[in-house]
C-alpha cells in the first residue's frame, strides 16, 4: 500500500495541535468538553498506530513496527472506544 507521508504528517500535526489546545484549556483551568478530549486524544493515537505500520522493506532503520498499537481511550458512558 502506498501512503503520503506528507498527507500523514500534516493530519498528525493537526491532531497534535487540536489536542494541545485541549490540553491547555483544560491546565489554564477553562472548561473543556470530555467527549473532544478524548476524540482528540485518539486521533493522535490512530496517527501514532498509523506511522507505526509505514515501512521501507530496503531500509533497517525504517521497520515496520506495526506490533507497537497504543489502544483508543474508552468513553466512561458507553464502554466504547471512541474515535
Amino acid at each position: 500500500m502506498k501512503i503520503s507521508m506528507n498527507g500523514l504528517r500534516r493530519n498528525m500535526s493537526g491532531n497534535v495541535e487540536s489536542l494541545r489546545d485541549a490540553v491547555q484549556a483544560v491546565v489554564s483551568g477553562g472548561h473543556y468538553d470530555k467527549q473532544e478530549l478524548v476524540e482528540a486524544m485518539n486521533q493522535v493515537i490512530s496517527g501514532s498506530n498509523i506511522l507505526n505500520c509505514c515501512y521501507d522493506e530496503n531500509d533497517p532503520d525504517f521497520a515496520d513496527m506495526g506490533d507497537l498499537q497504543v489502544d483508543f481511550i474508552e468513553d466512561d458512558d458507553d464502554g466504547e472506544a471512541m474515535q
